[in-house]
């Protein structure tokens, strides 16, 4: 009789695991599963120029064929988003590919500031054997933050900043010992630095 209680709990347990799962990913209505994962987790951020794995479950396409990945810039204020086009294989009814993630601004003012800002995202989709998929969840873009503070040539150790991020929020902390700011996965564009 505990055994069986045993055995019903774990299925129980292991069925939820699957519903969590089954809503957090991208599933189309061909079987294809879309995402963006860091590590083994999915995820709905990127940081600039570290990689992250494109990932796509193809159930109904033959091992062995070759598919096109597109990466799109979501965006409403540029004329002509930044894409990006990767090559890979299907294995097992998957493809997975590593993107380093790169994002040229000539112009920091272009991303906007404050209510203005419109942080970059971005959508992939699986082009094989003549179809494109849906595109997947967007991912957002980060990234890390390393600033050196010096006055008249002196590290300033264990000073208090305050910076105002590209979206409008507000970072406040201290120097390290090496007079460095450093602040990790803020959103892209321009830093001010308030005190």
């Amino acid at each position: 009789m505990r055994t069986k209680k045993i055995v019903f709990i774990a299925m129980a347990v292991l069925f939820q695991i699957a519903l969590v799962s089954c809503a957090t990913m991208r599933a189309t209505e061909t079987g294809e599963t879309l995402l963006w994962k860091s590590g083994l987790r999915q995820t709905d951020r990127a940081v600039l120029n570290k990689d992250i794995t494109i990932f796509a479950r193809l159930p109904n396409v033959a091992d062995g064929t070759k598919v096109k990945i597109t990466i799109s810039e979501v965006t409403t204020k540029k004329e002509t988003p930044l894409v990006y086009e990767l090559e890979s294989t299907v294995k097992h009814g998957k493809v997975k590919a590593l993107w380093c993630v790169k994002y040229d601004v000539d112009d920091e003012t272009d991303l906007g500031f404050g209510e203005n800002y419109e942080q970059p995202s971005y959508v992939f989709c699986v082009n094989y054997e003549g179809k494109t998929s849906e595109d997947s969840k967007p991912v957002r873009l980060f990234c890390d933050l390393y600033m050196k503070l010096e006055f008249r040539g002196r590290v300033l150790k264990g000073y208090p900043y305050c910076l105002k991020l590209a979206d409008g929020s507000t970072r406040q902390g201290k120097t390290n010992k090496d007079g460095l700011i450093i602040e990790k996965e803020i959103p892209v564009g321009a830093v001010r630095r308030l005190f």
